[in-house]
């Protein structure tokens, strides 16, 4: 598995080797193959609204979004999941609301941005209860493994649940 990072933002120092874990940890444990690859960009608030803006019609800054590579594109030495965009701005100021951890936030966000390239949604309620409790079972077994377990420091359930809420 692969994680590339771009950091375009300098509100939060990125520690892009433990994100990369995190991120490998996660793409493992939803059951993705060994040849996958993720592209991930930490940015601001005004970057992430212009993208908001382009794909979503949505003219305001959002906390994460998720780009799927289209079938069209793969190559089947390398499964290509996408791209996650997460402004570390909103993630502060969400860290700062549901007092805990700016890097919690970013974890809950990069769950969220994973379960969305692999084919999760949260549209319909049917999906969203689906969703919400991959979210929970995935941020529990991140939480649990020794090197992570820092990371945890409140209650799962408001965490996970505004996460799936929030986009």
């Amino acid at each position: 598995m692969e994680v590339l990072i771009t950091n375009e933002q300098n509100a939060v120092n990125i520690n892009t080797d433990f994100v990369k874990e995190i991120a490998i940890e996660i793409m493992s444990f939803i059951g993705l193959p060994d040849n996958s690859q993720l592209s991930m960009v930490f940015c601001d608030d005004e970057a992430i609204k212009e993208l908001n803006s382009q794909y979503r019609n949505k003219n305001e800054p959002t906390d994460v979004l998720s780009f799927p590579i289209e079938l069209e594109n793969f190559i089947p030495e390398i499964r290509m999941l996408g791209d996650i965009v997460i402004s570390t701005k909103t993630a502060i100021k969400q860290a700062k609301e549901y007092n805990h951890s700016t890097e919690t936030e970013i974890v809950i966000l990069l769950i969220h941005g994973l379960l969305h390239l692999n084919g999760y949604d949260h549209i319909k309620e049917d999906e969203r209860e689906i969703m919400q409790s991959k979210e929970k079972e995935t941020f529990k077994h991140i939480c649990g493994i020794n090197k992570f377990s820092n990371i945890y420091n409140n209650s799962t359930e408001p965490l996970i649940e505004r996460a799936s809420e929030s986009v």
